[in-house]
């Protein structure tokens, strides 16, 4: 075996990244249309306005998944975070489903860096 062979990369956090963020990505696609039973019998009906920023949402997150793996996918992503969370101005319950997962996205960023910092401090052989 030669030295080039035997020379391993350590795991890039940066890289290992996008495959969660495309998982959460896909699980909004999914939960973000949920909301509009929920706005048309709690919140007294669904006005265009409401419905269109719902495709928005949904057709971003499904672009997401696939611009994740792009530079600048991941500012794409929290931009869709501030977005969603900007949704209580039109329904309580689309802002309060945007904070649970802006939650989730900032554990998941918080875990990311935390991996980072800790690769940053590995033994360089």
């Amino acid at each position: 075996m030669s030295e080039q062979q035997d020379v391993r990369r350590p795991p890039d956090a940066r890289r290992a990244f996008r495959g969660p963020a495309s998982a959460c990505l896909v699980l909004e696609a999914i939960a973000v249309p949920l909301v509009l039973p929920v706005m048309a019998r709690v919140e007294g009906g669904v006005t265009p306005l409401k419905l269109t920023l719902v495709l928005v949402l949904t057709v971003g997150m499904i672009v997401g998944c696939v611009v994740i793996l792009r530079p600048w996918g991941l500012a794409f992503a929290v931009g869709l975070q501030v977005l969603m969370l900007l949704g209580f101005v039109l329904s309580a319950s689309l802002g309060l489903m945007g904070l649970v997962f802006c939650l989730v996205w900032g554990l998941m960023l918080w875990m990311r860096r935390e991996v980072i910092r800790r690769q940053a401090a590995w033994p360089v052989d």
